[in-house]
């Protein structure tokens, strides 16, 4: 119990001061998920997130961090589960996101997955390569083509797999805009199948006269039309506070739309409710499920969110087995548009051998522009253990000892006056 009380006391300091230094940015670093046992709150899992070059992130903007690591906490242990490292170019976009898991049995992280983006001069990504960690190098599996029209909006996302060396298209989503406003108006899955590309799955949007989300209609392709499926419907309040979002199913006997589900917000904080509740439609009425309660700090970024059961014969809502809670820590910072040096500055290319080394690292690096650089090898904790320095040159090879080096994965940074390098290692003795 005192442990779980430390982690939510900890929340606390940082909350406060983000009200005051409301003039900088403010980013998720962890977060922690609980289940409730019928009495009270047991962590269940946790979650660090490592920042830098000016770069941030929260729940509802995309998390630009360096490094994350998961664990699973069970009666006073944490046990690794997942570590993720990302890298960015001059622009700070993402393009790199490694995926490893935790092998207890060796005690490492190994590699599990790598997914490469890349961007055009707009810094709008138009392509995206899955790899799978084959043991000694990355293997592809699939990737996503991405197409823009002249205002930069996508509108075709088109999946392939890979092939005996070839990319296969597979399956594309085309997306669809509103001429006046912009609002996007649908999107349409398809299949390839014999050559031909055969419709699957389609969202309608429609929107209010304040341009907000009214309905998502999705629809089945029953292969001569369009079938629908389902229906969400948001209600709003005259200060544009969304406080109903309904959803309804499609009924092919009689043609008619059934209430499913209903979503009730309330206790609004900058538009961000701060209380919702759920309830099922059974047989024509209504019967609440659960309750909903929403924190936020001063930045209006959700610090936490708790449910809460109905008890069906009290009438009342009281937690019952498996409630979730789920709380989350931030810091604030200065967010910088300062370019940060990209992989393979200036031509730089660096071959680091064998794979997987044993006792002894070969590092052959070539410069386009002459310059000196500092190497760094990092576990998969992020801890440095080796490092040294190399000469100004346009070429620099060198041997060092890694005997003593556990089994497992490991990142070189090289890092040069005019550019930087990263390059995997795994050591296996």
């Amino acid at each position: 119990m005192k442990r779980r009380m430390l982690l939510l006391t900890l929340a606390l300091p940082v909350i406060v001061c983000q009200n005051v230094a409301a003039q900088t940015a403010s980013r998720l670093i962890a977060e922690t998920g609980w289940s409730n046992d019928g009495v009270s709150f047991l962590l269940n899992d946790s979650a660090h997130y490592n920042y830098s070059a000016g770069r941030g992130g929260d729940l509802t903007h995309p998390l630009k961090y360096d490094n994350s690591t998961t664990w699973s906490y069970d009666t006073g242990v944490y046990t690794n589960q997942w570590n993720y490292i990302q890298r960015y170019d001059v622009n700070h976009n993402d393009t790199s996101d490694i995926a490893q898991y935790w092998d207890a049995g060796m005690g490492v992280w190994v590699p599990y997955s790598n997914t490469l983006k890349f961007y055009n001069s707009s810094n709008k990504m138009t392509s995206k390569i899955l790899q799978t960690w084959g043991g000694s190098s990355w293997v592809p599996v699939a990737r996503n083509l991405y197409s823009y029209d002249l205002a930069g909006r996508l509108i075709v996302d088109q999946y392939q797999v890979y092939v005996m060396g070839t990319y296969v298209a597979t399956s594309q989503t085309t997306y669809y805009y509103d001429g006046v406003t912009g609002n996007l108006i649908n999107h349409t899955n398809q299949d390839f199948v014999s050559s031909t590309w055969v419709y699957s799955n389609a969202w309608d949007y429609t929107y209010t006269s304040s341009n907000q989300p009214l309905t998502v209609t999705k629809k089945m392709w029953n292969g001569s039309g369009w079938t629908p499926e389902t229906l969400y419907t948001n209600t709003y309040n005259t200060s544009g506070d969304m406080t109903y979002r309904l959803l309804q199913i499609y009924q092919t006997i009689d043609s008619t739309w059934r209430d499913d589900s209903l979503h009730i917000y309330s206790g609004f904080v900058s538009h961000m409710p701060t209380s919702d509740v759920v309830q099922h439609n059974d047989t024509g009425v209504w019967h609440n499920v659960m309750q909903f309660s929403y924190t936020y700090n001063g930045f209006n970024q959700m610090t936490s969110s708790t449910g809460i059961s109905w008890n069906i014969p009290s009438s009342v809502f009281e937690y019952a087995l498996n409630d979730p809670r789920r709380v989350y820590f931030y810091e604030t910072y200065t967010p910088s548009s300062t370019s940060v040096k990209p992989v393979l500055a200036n031509g730089g290319s660096a071959n680091v051998y064998p794979v997987p080394a044993q006792n002894v690292l070969n590092v052959d690096l070539k410069w386009d522009v002459a310059q000196a650089a500092s190497i760094t090898i990092f576990d998969a904790q992020g801890r440095v253990v080796r490092q040294w320095e190399t000469p100004s040159s346009t070429a620099y090879a060198s041997s060092v000892s890694i005997s003593n080096l556990a089994d497992g994965l490991y990142f070189i940074s090289i890092n040069g006056t005019e550019g930087k390098i990263v390059k995997q290692l795994v050591v296996a003795h």
